[in-house]
Protein backbone atom coordinates (compact mmCIF):
# COMPACT_ATOMS: atom_id res chain seq x y z
CA UNK A 1 0.00 0.00 0.00
CA UNK A 2 1.33 3.43 -0.96
CA UNK A 3 1.38 6.16 1.67
CA UNK A 4 -0.49 9.28 0.57
CA UNK A 5 1.35 12.52 1.24
CA UNK A 6 0.70 16.22 0.94
CA UNK A 7 3.11 19.15 0.65
CA UNK A 8 2.78 22.25 2.85
CA UNK A 9 4.70 25.49 3.22
CA UNK A 10 6.56 25.24 6.51
CA UNK A 11 6.25 28.97 7.26
CA UNK A 12 2.43 28.78 7.29
CA UNK A 13 2.07 26.39 10.23
CA UNK A 14 -0.17 27.74 12.98
CA UNK A 15 -1.42 26.12 16.19
CA UNK A 16 -5.10 26.18 17.18
CA UNK A 17 -7.93 24.18 18.74
CA UNK A 18 -10.62 22.51 16.69
CA UNK A 19 -13.93 24.33 17.23
CA UNK A 20 -15.78 21.02 17.05
CA UNK A 21 -13.86 18.43 19.08
CA UNK A 22 -11.45 20.79 20.90
CA UNK A 23 -8.40 18.79 19.77
CA UNK A 24 -5.03 20.51 19.36
CA UNK A 25 -4.43 21.05 15.62
CA UNK A 26 -1.95 22.67 13.27
CA UNK A 27 -3.16 24.64 10.24
CA UNK A 28 -0.91 24.87 7.17
CA UNK A 29 -1.13 26.10 3.58
CA UNK A 30 -1.10 23.40 0.92
CA UNK A 31 1.45 23.83 -1.87
CA UNK A 32 -0.32 24.19 -5.20
CA UNK A 33 -3.85 25.04 -4.03
CA UNK A 34 -3.04 27.73 -1.47
CA UNK A 35 -5.84 26.36 0.74
CA UNK A 36 -5.34 25.74 4.45
CA UNK A 37 -5.74 22.28 5.96
CA UNK A 38 -5.84 21.19 9.62
CA UNK A 39 -3.57 18.42 10.89
CA UNK A 40 -3.69 16.50 14.17
CA UNK A 41 -1.32 17.80 16.84
CA UNK A 42 2.08 18.87 15.54
CA UNK A 43 2.72 16.71 12.45
CA UNK A 44 6.25 15.54 11.72
CA UNK A 45 7.58 16.07 8.19
CA UNK A 46 8.47 12.93 6.26
CA UNK A 47 10.84 15.02 4.13
CA UNK A 48 11.67 18.65 3.38
CA UNK A 49 13.04 20.61 0.44
CA UNK A 50 13.29 24.21 -0.73
CA UNK A 51 11.14 25.51 -3.57
CA UNK A 52 13.71 26.88 -6.04
CA UNK A 53 11.25 29.50 -7.34
CA UNK A 54 10.48 31.23 -4.04
CA UNK A 55 13.07 29.63 -1.71
CA UNK A 56 10.38 28.62 0.80
CA UNK A 57 10.77 25.45 2.82
CA UNK A 58 8.29 22.76 1.81
CA UNK A 59 7.41 19.89 4.14
CA UNK A 60 5.90 16.63 2.97
CA UNK A 61 3.40 15.24 5.49
CA UNK A 62 1.48 11.99 5.79
CA UNK A 63 -2.05 12.79 4.56
CA UNK A 64 -3.39 10.44 7.27
CA UNK A 65 -2.55 13.19 9.78
CA UNK A 66 -5.26 15.41 8.23
CA UNK A 67 -7.59 16.33 11.12
CA UNK A 68 -10.78 15.89 9.07
CA UNK A 69 -10.15 12.14 9.13
CA UNK A 70 -10.14 11.94 12.93
CA UNK A 71 -12.47 14.78 14.01
CA UNK A 72 -15.76 13.56 15.48
CA UNK A 73 -17.39 16.82 14.33
CA UNK A 74 -15.95 16.95 10.78
CA UNK A 75 -19.33 16.76 9.07
CA UNK A 76 -20.49 19.93 10.85
CA UNK A 77 -17.77 21.90 9.01
CA UNK A 78 -18.59 20.76 5.47
CA UNK A 79 -19.77 23.61 3.27
CA UNK A 80 -23.23 23.28 1.85
CA UNK A 81 -23.35 22.96 -1.95
CA UNK A 82 -24.48 26.12 -3.71
CA UNK A 83 -27.44 25.75 -6.05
Amino acid sequence: MTQKTIAIYSDTRGRARCRGCQASITWAEIVGSGKKMPFDGDPVALSTHHDPANRRLIEVLDLAENHWGSCSEATSFKQKAKA
